[in-house]
């Protein structure tokens, strides 16, 4: 398993032509899938997986609407954001003129090792929960010439 990276160029008007990357999405997993690869893993029925993710999400929107933070274990952080224009004076601003966008946020879980460095300071790695492991591969990797491919 790998995260795939699709390569692109930047072709907008203004920009540098630089390439980037991209993460490449080929598969969309919704509520269904995730409840049948769950139920794969424990002693418990797909329907009764289906039925919690469903009520998680409704439970999620609902808290996250009332301005609260939720933190899943060994997952991470979900929150609401807004984007806001400025006001010259605090009494000026208002929800309707400056508030331009919310969006909820994801900040994944991290352990920090409690290692000590050779200065004898704490070291204060950071393991991340989701991401540590991954690995990656790039999507239809362009070949340059026959020495790129080993030959």
């Amino acid at each position: 398993m790998a995260i795939i990276i699709d390569v692109r160029q930047d072709k907008r008007k203004n920009s540098n032509k630089l390439w980037y990357g991209h993460v490449w999405h080929p598969t969309i997993l919704d509520t269904r899938a995730l409840a049948h690869r769950i139920q794969a893993n424990v002693s418990v029925k797909e329907s009764d997986v289906y039925a919690v993710l469903i009520e998680l999400a409704e439970v999620m929107t609902y808290e996250l609407a009332n301005s609260n933070k939720i933190l899943l274990d060994r997952f991470g952080y979900f929150y609401a954001s807004l984007r806001s224009s400025g006001s010259l004076a605090q009494d000026e601003w208002n929800v309707t003129e400056n508030v331009k966008d919310c969006k909820v946020r994801f900040t994944q879980s991290y352990t920090r090792s409690q290692e000590t460095a050779s200065d004898g300071k704490m070291s204060g790695l950071q393991s991340r929960a989701l991401s540590g492991g991954f690995q990656y591969v790039i999507k239809n990797q362009v070949r340059k010439s026959p020495e790129d491919d080993g030959e």
